[in-house]
């Protein structure tokens, strides 16, 4: 078991704030289908920012939130919601003519989802709303790309400690951007979009396209239910971490718990590889409750879990 640290690690989070409305379907729809839902609507909290900031908690992580709601209730609500979580929002910025972002989840019978989002808000945040010296002390800095770019790029640059990048939404990433990432953590759709190429199918052709866009990263590629690739910048071999055998009710915010998860291990200064069988446990236990962040999995019972999880070197990657 992976020890619990002495010191509860610095994660200063920059992402998307928003309010979420979940409708339970039998199936997904297709294009130009209407599909009618199963129970009725839930109000729950989201944005890939605020997911993963709140399971960085979770995990025992010092959490700052950056990032921009709007000046309507809603905005309230997220406040609320992070802070009863443990997480700093000083730095959360609010827009008073604006509204805050939202997004529609539809989930189906197996725990798949189909999700459309406002950014509303979230596209508001601007590099000098970034707060340079919290960046600086923290020991681990977390972005996705809900939020523009150019506000990525300034809280890349800001950092001094370990930068994890999620690039998610999937689109393509300036170079400066991707050069300051310590860490990658893509899954199959995003490798493929920042590689320009097709998606992989085998784990050694994960391995190659994520060698690719890497340069100095290390890479940890999520693969749903087929869990995670890590692949080392240099060294060490590739690894394969197998998912744990859970019964799926909602798959919404599984990577996002995975990135807050990993970056509370990172920030506690455990391996990449071993960081990741941590996170792997986190994301499938957080799929067995509906919501974003209805089921985040304390660090005891993530230890417990990851322990019971296969990893394998990946030959000819």
């Amino acid at each position: 078991m992976i020890g619990t640290p002495v010191t509860r690690p610095r994660v200063a989070v920059v992402g998307s704030l928003n309010l979420d409305l979940t409708l339970r379907v039998a199936r997904l729809p297709g294009p130009g289908e209407t599909v009618l839902s199963t129970s009725p609507a839930a109000v729950t909290f989201g944005g890939k920012g605020g997911n993963q900031a709140a399971a960085a908690a979770a995990f025992g992580g010092e959490v700052v939130m950056i990032g921009s709601v709007g000046g309507d209730d809603a905005a309230r609500d997220i406040r609320e919601d992070l802070e009863r979580r443990g997480i700093n929002i000083s730095h959360i910025r609010s827009v008073g003519e604006a509204r805050s972002g939202s997004a529609t989840i539809a989930v189906d019978e197996g725990g798949d989802n189909l999700i459309l989002v406002d950014p509303g808000a979230n596209n508001l945040l601007e590099p000098g709303d970034l707060p340079a010296d919290v960046l600086a002390e923290a020991d681990v800095i977390l972005v996705q790309l809900e939020i523009p770019l150019p506000a990525v790029a300034a809280a890349v640059r800001a950092a001094r400690g370990t930068v994890v990048l999620n690039p998610a939404p999937a689109t393509q990433l300036q170079p400066e951007v991707l050069s300051r990432a310590d860490v990658l953590v893509p899954n199959r759709t995003e490798l493929a979009m920042l590689a320009g190429g097709d998606q992989p199918g085998s784990l050694p052709a994960v391995a190659r396209l994520a060698r690719r866009v890497a340069g100095e990263a290390d890479v940890v590629v999520t693969l749903g239910a087929d869990g995670a690739l890590v692949v080392p910048n240099r060294g060490s071999p590739v690894t394969h971490i197998a998912a744990p055998h859970v019964a799926v009710v909602d798959a919404t915010g599984a990577g996002d718990c995975f990135c807050g998860t990993l970056a509370v291990s990172l920030a506690d200064g455990i391996g990449i590889t071993a960081a990741a069988r941590l996170s792997v446990a986190a994301a499938g236990i957080s799929t067995t409750a509906p919501g974003a962040r209805g089921r985040l999995p304390a660090r005891r019972e993530v230890e417990s879990l990851a322990a019971c999880l296969a990893v394998r070197n990946v030959e000819g990657a």
